[in-house]
């Protein structure tokens, strides 16, 4: 005889077994949702972090290595009777690009790049030993001076970017040259191409560091020009890129001519000051109207207007973007539209302005 009781406990117990089932899928289906939603956050959290750490990392390249040069513009040699630094001479930084390819015209103003010289402190330094024949002979240097070895040309080389000035004050001859040859045994130097003119004995000799830094705004690129050979991209995705400038007020901040002389800051005699007071104690901001409205100064082609010379801080605002359009959106928060539709899934441009104060161009305190 059949066990209907036992039958009937079997079908129970299969029927919740089956229920069980049902609902730990359920559960299941529900813990993977949440999981997948997890990792999906988790994937486009990583993406934004790592975005957003790679255009921190490009600014601060970006910023470092103009803050760097900057910081040196205007050292001058640190040897010889010339010692001192270059402002005493010409302008160290120039709004515009300067070198053998695409220089910007003399007295011209450009906000979107910045030129810097300056003399590497442990550099070859020495002086023209002779009076120059024409502008294309040869440069015969002072053999020995204090900081070169006997026999060596002062250790300078083939290729080596070379600053020559006459120490004659504000506005005297100077350029940058490159070395094409060098005989040791003789001391001389032959320049890979004619100087704009032949320079007396006396004049000042050294490597120099020469940098342009600029905005490509086509390519987005931070660039950077040696002033010889070539231009190579410093940081990518940068949109932006503006250079102020910052000047002693006082027009007798650039010294005067001694007796019997001139330069073209002052006129007459007693000299007078040509540039403008620009009222009070701290440096001013000096826009394109100052910096391109003369007296203009130097000789051509290397002129510069003599408020130059007293520039003596220097701001930069950067900003740059993120490298992938799925992290821009719309918005004031980016320089260039992208595709991302959710917010969590966006990095805004970066932007920052910098103060550089260089330590070879500070205030000079004026002549009673």
């Amino acid at each position: 005889m059949i066990d209907r009781c036992a039958l009937s406990r079997t079908s129970d117990e299969r029927g919740y077994g089956l229920l069980e089932l049902l609902i730990a899928m359920a559960i299941g289906v529900v813990i993977l949702a949440v999981l997948l939603r997890f990792a999906s956050s988790a994937h486009t959290l990583a993406g934004v972090q790592g975005e957003t750490v790679d255009v921190h990392q490009r600014l601060r390249v970006a910023v470092e290595a103009m803050r760097h040069d900057l910081m040196l513009a205007g050292a001058g040699p640190i040897r010889g009777p010339s010692a001192g630094p270059l402002n005493s001479v010409f302008p160290p930084i120039l709004p515009v690009r300067i070198g053998l390819t695409g220089s910007d015209a003399e007295l011209s103003f450009h906000s979107d790049r910045i030129s810097v010289l300056y003399v590497p402190a442990h550099g070859p330094q020495t002086r023209v030993a002779v009076d120059m024949a024409s502008a294309g002979s040869p440069i015969e240097i002072v053999a020995n001076p204090p900081g070169c070895r006997p026999s060596s040309a002062c250790d300078f080389t083939v290729g080596t970017d070379v600053l020559i000035y006459e120490a004659g004050g504000v506005g005297a001859a100077h350029e940058v040259f490159t070395v094409g040859a060098v005989d040791a045994a003789s001391n001389l130097l032959t320049p890979s191409a004619p100087l704009s003119r032949p320079y007396l004995a006396a004049a000042q000799v050294a490597a120099v560091v020469r940098r342009t830094y600029y905005l490509d705004a086509q390519g987005k690129r931070l660039m950077m020009y040696d002033g010889a050979r070539s231009d190579v991209p410093l940081v990518d995705h940068v949109v932006d890129l503006q250079f102020a400038y910052y000047g002693d007020p006082r027009p007798d901040s650039i010294p005067p001519p001694p007796p019997g002389a001139s330069n073209c800051a002052y006129a007459g005699s007693p000299p007078v000051a040509l540039l403008t007071n620009l009222g009070g104690d701290g440096p001013k901001p000096m826009p394109a109207s100052i910096l391109t409205d003369g007296p203009s100064c130097g000789q051509p082609p290397f002129q510069f207007d003599a408020d130059l010379l007293r520039v003596r801080r220097v701001s930069f605002t950067i900003r740059v973007e993120a490298e992938s359009a799925e992290f821009r959106a719309r918005g004031i928060g980016f320089s260039s539209p992208g595709v991302s539709r959710a917010s969590a899934r966006v990095v805004f441009d970066v932007q920052t302005t910098v103060d550089v104060a260089p330590r070879n161009m500070a205030a000079r305190i004026p002549t009673p």
